[in-house]
């Protein structure tokens, strides 16, 4: 499938959770650029770096950066924008394989998917943790020198 459909599906399902979430029709644009983020920023980093960590805690960590700056310009949470933002690169398939191989009892199989959907999970949980960390320094940064 070609990456534009798939940039767009992520959109879309981004926008989707920001109904759910009920985020304000004036943040709706934000949500839906930081899911652009999130899917261009990862399929340039696959095609880049390849693998399964590296490329989805780089878009993750550019992903939760841009909610930051999005949570400034709004005046919100930056929350608002992050879970959203990161619903693109939730691995729902191979969670899916994870599951269907475990019920036709291939477990070995299952036991590989299982893998990359943890290591996915923990690698888009390193890249927000970062983002949040470099805008703790940034701002203790801004506040020191401001004096």
């Amino acid at each position: 499938m070609p990456y534009i459909i798939k940039i767009i599906a992520g959109v879309i399902s981004t926008v989707g959770f920001a109904l759910i979430f009920r985020l304000k029709p004036s943040r709706l644009p934000f949500a839906a650029l930081d899911g652009l983020i999130a899917c261009v920023s990862y399929f340039a980093f696959t095609e880049l770096i390849g693998g399964d960590f590296l490329p989805n805690a780089l878009a993750a960590f550019l992903t939760a950066f841009a909610a930051e700056i999005f949570a400034r310009i709004c005046k919100a949470p930056a929350t608002i924008f992050l879970l959203p933002g990161c619903i693109a690169l939730v691995p729902g398939g191979t969670l899916y394989f994870s599951m269907s191989n475990l019920l036709s009892q291939n477990y070995i199989e299952a036991g590989k998917s299982l893998l990359t959907t943890v290591v996915v999970g923990i690698a888009i949980g390193a890249g927000i943790i970062l983002a949040s960390l470099l805008r703790i320094v940034v701002f203790k940064l801004v506040k020191k020198y401001k004096r």
